[in-house]
This record gives structure tokens, sequence and C-alpha cells, in this order.
């Protein structure tokens, strides 16, 4: 009965991400939502964008968020929450996730001390299936979102090859905690998101969608200066058409914009048009050769 229904509620969840339109991550115009959500709101509603990803930094109770998104026709399908409210404050962030009309809750942060190690990914990944576990129970999906460090090796003779994210997957229950991809932290670590979607792609449930700057050579132990190397969707070195194709492959059609450049203002508009006939499968993908 157990296995049925974590069956039947995947799927819901699946059909569930059908319903929402091209996401962003507000944490792409955090200062602009800061100062005017209304206006923001209207601007990205007449670009182009109806379902957006709350950031852990949004600040409005989501009681009234919802208001101002319905009052647009607009949607939250993605709640993201530190790991500290998930730990201390359960009750709190189901109730925010359901007052926003969310399907998931991602965490995006691994808590860690430098260097990351397998003891540390171990710890965080029996915390991961209790609150995915919690979650799941109020019908709710659980997600992990990555960044650059989890695609480093974990040097271990026993597995060559091996990554802190592959250990993460192994260590986590499928059906209870699922991943958030994305794809720009991946080529920061030196992955291809692409593999990692046909490796892992029936644990992926939906996906950052942003670009590295060519030519770049990322400095994992400042990932602070990530956000200067970030463009436009499609102009950089991560293979978007390659990875949008093997993402609809794996049966995941739940694809959140995001942008943490300067430059995010004005890059947004074009990355949705960019992306979104292929999302929305009114254009063929059309995959970069020999793309790094």
């Amino acid at each position: 009965m157990k296995q049925i229904h974590t069956v039947l509620l995947t799927a819901l969840l699946a059909l569930s991400s059908h319903a929402f339109g091209m996401g962003l991550q507000m944490y792409s115009l955090q200062e602009d939502f800061d100062r005017d959500t209304p206006g923001t709101l209207d601007r990205l509603k007449s670009q182009g964008f109806t379902d957006l990803e709350t950031s852990v930094f949004t600040k409005l109770a989501a009681a009234e968020l919802r208001a101002l998104l319905d009052a647009r026709g607009m949607t939250c399908s993605s709640h993201h929450v530190r790991p500290e409210t998930l730990e201390k404050n359960m009750d709190q962030v189901i109730a925010d996730a359901k007052a926003l009309g969310a399907i998931q809750v991602v965490c995006p942060i691994l808590p860690h001390k430098k260097p990351l190690d397998r003891v540390q990914v171990l710890k965080a990944a029996a915390n991961f299936n209790r609150y995915g576990a919690a979650l799941k129970s109020a019908g709710l999906r659980f997600a992990y979102h990555n960044h650059g460090g989890d695609f480093q090796p974990t040097d271990s003779p026993a597995a060559p090859g091996e990554t802190f994210y592959d250990v993460l997957i192994a260590a986590t229950e499928p059906g209870v905690v699922s991943f958030q991809l994305d794809v720009f932290w991946v080529a920061w670590g030196g992955g291809k998101a692409a593999d990692v979607i046909e490796k892992h792609g029936q644990r992926i449930c939906s996906l950052h969608l942003k670009d590295l700057a060519k030519d770049t050579k990322p400095d994992l132990t400042d990932p602070k200066s990530a956000r200067s190397f970030m463009v436009r969707l499609a102009a950089g070195r991560v293979d978007i058409p390659a990875v949008i194709a093997a993402a609809k492959a794996k049966g995941i059609s739940h694809f959140i914009i995001e942008d943490e450049s300067p430059a995010a203002a004005t890059q947004l508009p074009d990355s949705l048009k960019a992306v979104k006939p292929q999302v929305e499968g009114t254009k063929p993908s059309q995959s970069r050769a020999n793309t790094p």
C-alpha cells in the first residue's frame, strides 16, 4: 500500500508540474521585489513569465504574495526554504507552501563546513529524508537544489569518479527526496548537466536554467564570483537545448529560469525567448556540437 501511495503521489506531482508555465526564481530580481513587488510582477507578466519560485530572501507573507499572484493570473509552483527553517518550523513551511499553492518545497543549501566530505553529506541526507517524509505526508514534494561543490569528486578508491552529488542521491530515499538540478552550478563544478540528467533523471523533479559565460575558469573557493559569469540562456557554454531535451526525455517538465548577474533584468526576457519554444514543444531541440 505504501508503494502504491508513493507512485500515485509522484505521478500527481509530475502532472501538476505541467500546469505551470515557465518559472522564474524570485532571487533573480530580489532588489526589485523588495522595492516594488506589484510593479515587478506586472513587468514579468508582460514579458511572458507566469510562474514564480520564492527565494529564501522573499519577504512577503505567503498569503500576501498569493493574493498578488492571483490578481494577475500568475502562480507560485515552488517554495525555497532554508534548512534551519525546515528543521525548526516544519508546520509553518507546510502552511506557507499550501498558502502559495506550491507543489514543492526546495532546500537550496547543504549544511556543511569546508571542506565538504562524505560524513557531512550523509548527515544532510538523513535530515533530507526526515524533511521529505514530513512534506510528503502533507501532500508536498521535497527537493534539494545543488551548487558547484556537490560535483567535486569524493576521491574514494572504491568508487572512481564518484561525486558528492552521487553520494547524496544514493543516501536519500526515492519518492521522499527529489532534486532540483541547477545546470549552471553543474558546469561551475566541472560537470555536464545533460550527463547528470541521464544518470539521475528519475530523481530530478525540476531544473534551474541559467548559463555560464564561455571561456570561464570557475573558482570553487569563491562561489559569489559566479554571478559575474552568468549570461543569457543559450549564449554561454552550457548546451541549454541539449539539457532541455535530456530533461524532457526523462519526463521532467518543470523548468525555472534564474539569473543572479547584475544584468538579470535585461537578460531575463531574452533568456525566456531562447528556451520557451523548446520547453513548450513548439521548437525542436538543436544541441550544439562540441560544447564543453
